[in-house]
């Protein structure tokens, strides 16, 4: 998310100037929130802030309190926006009508564990977990965790550390009811999604430009070098002028294939076809892409369900920027399991919740 690369970023400045700050961590909601568990705010002492943890209405209060609210160490703030919660009687309005549960932490010098393993996260594209425990004691208060090499901290009961695995290898998560009362919430960090944008006309600027602004790590492939030129793409993370070769690619990986070029198109799919991303969308007519798929020698099933043709969601589109805004969001739906149709037509909760999933159930501790 772009949210993460602000929060490192002014996480980095203050690491230079040797400060603290507060980071707010919402770790359970309750009924209807702007926010899900996992959402993060930094607040710095001279008034700063990035990122969120609800639509703005609980920040103004995260500021003026959080301070004096960390100075014995971390806390979890409750805030009830419900008709007859605190929020509501307290002048803030109706607000989502749900409970948010945020961590307050200091962090600074000798306290930089989450926001350095964010950080190792999104450098190594490796996932790593968060432990948090919530009830009876404040969540630092035992907090564990499983690195981007796969080796857990000490201080996970048996059970706690196979949960926190299962969660690791889905990523997902997950809210862990124990036998005693006590509730862990898992938190899975994962790495920042990568776009490869195969095609460097004038149509994949605002591709890019849009993945960009969602913090999407992206890179434009085109074996055309007056193409793949670096001032057409100012904002991607990588231009590149390809024209074979094996592709990097993990599970957060992503890819549309509008090259304009029959010939470069065989060559992208076919590298895909290797290691097939989550989703590869292909610009065109679904006809085109059948002729390419047997021209190239390919079998449907060698990158479905992933393939996408015509890519993006049926929203009337029309030009570069309208197109770019049907591609990013359908690739967006694969990614969370949704089908993008309307919200008001959802039924049930618009956020898939972790207190909502089967995975919330009661285990019994080593």
């Amino acid at each position: 998310m772009k949210e993460l690369e602000r929060i490192l970023q002014l996480w980095t400045q203050i690491q230079e100037k040797g400060e603290a700050a507060v980071l707010a961590t919402v770790v359970k909601t309750q009924g209807s929130s702007y926010r899900s568990a996992g959402a993060r705010l930094l607040l710095t002492q001279d008034g700063r802030r990035v990122g969120s943890v609800s639509g703005g209405c609980l920040e103004e209060d995260l500021v003026k309190k959080a301070w004096w609210l960390t100075e014995n160490g971390p806390v979890i703030r409750r805030y009830d926006t419900t008709p007859d919660g605190e929020i509501s009687t307290s002048g803030y309005g109706l607000g989502c009508n749900g409970i948010i549960h945020v961590l307050l932490e200091r962090v600074g010098p000798g306290r930089t564990e989450v926001l350095d393993l964010i950080g190792e996260v999104r450098r190594r594209r490796r996932p790593a977990l968060l432990a948090h425990m919530l009830e009876p004691h404040p969540a630092a208060a035992r907090r564990l965790r499983i690195d981007t090499n796969g080796e857990a901290s000490q201080g996970f009961h048996h059970d706690e550390l196979a949960e926190a695995r299962e969660a690791l290898a889905a990523g997902s998560n997950r809210l862990v009811r124990l036998s005693d009362a006590r509730e862990l919430f898992l938190e899975t960090l994962t790495p920042a999604i990568r776009l490869l944008v195969f095609g460097a006309g004038d149509d994949a600027v605002p591709v890019t430009e849009l993945a960009r602004y969602l913090g999407w790590h992206v890179t434009v492939y085109d074996g055309r070098s007056h193409y793949a030129r670096r001032e057409k793409f100012p904002l991607a993370n990588e231009v590149v002028v390809r024209s074979g070769g094996t592709l990097e690619i993990d599970p957060w990986t992503v890819a549309v294939i509008m090259t304009h070029s029959y010939s470069q198109d065989l060559e992208a799919l076919g590298a895909l076809s290797l290691r097939p991303p989550r989703y590869v969308g292909v610009l065109g007519p679904s006809k085109r892409t059948a002729q390419l798929m047997a021209d190239s020698g390919l079998d449907a099933s060698q990158l479905a369900p992933g393939i996408h043709s015509p890519m993006g969601l049926d929203i009337g589109a029309e030009g570069p920027e309208q197109v770019a805004l049907a591609v990013i969001a359908e690739i967006q739906g694969v990614l969370n399991g949704r089908q993008g149709g309307p919200l008001h037509q959802r039924e049930g909760a618009i956020h898939s919740r972790a207190e909502e999933v089967p995975w919330v159930r009661s285990i019994v501790c080593a």
